[in-house]
């Protein structure tokens, strides 16, 4: 077997009116039903103290409906600049993070997974991503209102967390191209 690299990317942008909706989410967040995910065994460790990935495909809950404008208009910009025509969300949900929380090694099912940064202070654990090529880590700095994007096959994980809550938006999708835009290539 011979491998051969092939160059990639993550996208790292800002989602406009972060500061616009983030304590609504927030408090829609809050009016969600509790449920908690704590997993450790030899392999893989989890400890995320809110989510909502049990409803990932529900795209009418509250906080997804104020979200979803800010959401469409981020990925829009991320796609043009990677020469795809749209994205198809295929799923998305909240993830919240107490002190020394955090989510084991894993990968994701579309063609793409993101990740928005709805409460981030100092100190909260950054995700880190693993290159399936070579297995080389990269730890990925953002602030608060940021959003990354890459390919689901990339393996990553949420660090520890620090002292602060850390709320995350997740999302899968994939992604469109049309005849025209790869006839260019």
């Amino acid at each position: 077997m011979h491998k051969v690299e092939f160059s990639d990317c993550l996208i790292h942008t800002k989602v406009r009116g972060h500061l616009e909706i983030r304590d609504r989410i927030l408090e829609q967040i809050a009016e969600v039903e509790e449920e908690s995910l704590c997993v450790e065994d030899e392999y893989y460790s989890d400890s995320i103290a809110k989510y909502d990935w049990y409803n990932a495909k529900d795209f009418n809950r509250p906080w997804v409906r104020t979200f979803d404008r800010y959401y469409k208009e981020t990925i829009g910009e991320a796609i043009d600049s990677l020469a795809y025509t749209a994205a198809d969300m295929k799923s998305i949900w909240f993830q919240q993070y107490l002190e020394d929380g955090g989510h084991g090694w894993h990968i994701h099912g579309q063609h793409y997974t993101g990740v928005y940064y709805l409460e981030y202070s100092d100190g909260c654990g950054k995700t880190e991503i693993c290159s399936p090529y070579n297995l080389k880590k990269m730890q990925i700095d953002v602030k608060e209102g940021d959003m990354i994007i890459f390919p689901a096959h990339w393996i990553h994980r949420g660090r520890a967390n620090g002292k602060n809550r850390k709320t995350i938006i997740s999302f899968n999708f994939d992604i469109i191209a049309d005849r025209l835009n790869l006839m260019k290539l």
